[in-house]
């Protein structure tokens, strides 16, 4: 049964919090936590109220744990950062990959960072507490539920494959334009068939429409 828990950790335990040292306002989001071969998280947003990017990349250049720190698109109150990690440091990222969980959403402030981390069974989330509590990464459980917990009673009428299946895709940039990944590679991620997520897909998506746009009530 698919779960999903929030694991919290202070600001300092994550290399990217010592610009809060710096920059108490500074809010972080981790984009979409696509993997590559060197992490599972080099992309981020900062979120910063003041138009001084370039003075956020320089806390970052500085960071050992970084091979290298790209901005790549400064707006003005936030901007878009790529990031190469040294592959001597993983930290929470090697706990992420050893242990077959996903991240949905991670963020960082002052006060701290909060994972949202999806796995396909409890176990996982203990192996991932084993695996921190092993290498002294200050991890703490503030949630833990089932997927059909934070879905029962929203009255979309999903199934939770539907719902893991829909999210999944929306989390890899499937409705992106262009598409950041495709059919066959969700389908792999899930252990199902190409033609099983395909139909996953649609009978979710009538499921939302019935639910949300579409009246079906013939009077």
């Amino acid at each position: 049964m698919t779960s999903i828990a929030d694991f919290l950790m202070p600001a300092a335990a994550f290399p990217l919090g010592r610009v809060f040292e710096e920059r108490p306002e500074v809010r972080l989001e981790l984009d979409r936590v696509v993997p590559n071969a060197d992490t599972v998280m080099p992309f981020f947003w900062v979120h910063y109220p003041g138009d001084e990017m370039e003075d956020i990349l320089a806390v970052f250049d500085d960071l050992p744990e970084l091979r290298s720190v790209v901005l790549m698109e400064d707006l003005g109150d936030k901007g878009l950062f790529r990031a190469e990690w040294d592959p001597d440091y993983m930290g929470i990222m090697g706990a992420i990959a050893a242990t077959d969980v996903t991240v949905v959403s991670a963020s960082g402030a002052e006060s701290g960072w909060t994972f949202e981390l999806r796995a396909r069974s409890a176990e996982s989330f203990s192996q991932f507490q084993r695996y921190c509590d092993d290498h002294e990464i200050p991890v703490r459980l503030t949630r833990l539920s089932r997927l059909t917990e934070t879905t029962t009673g929203s009255g979309y009428d999903l199934t939770e494959e539907q719902y893991e299946a829909l999210v999944l895709a929306f989390e890899r940039g499937y409705y992106d334009e262009p598409r950041r990944t495709n059919l066959e590679e969700l389908a792999s991620e899930l252990g199902i068939s190409r033609p099983s997520l395909s139909a996953r897909l649609k009978r979710g998506y009538r499921n939302l429409l019935t639910a949300t746009i579409v009246d079906t009530d013939p009077s």
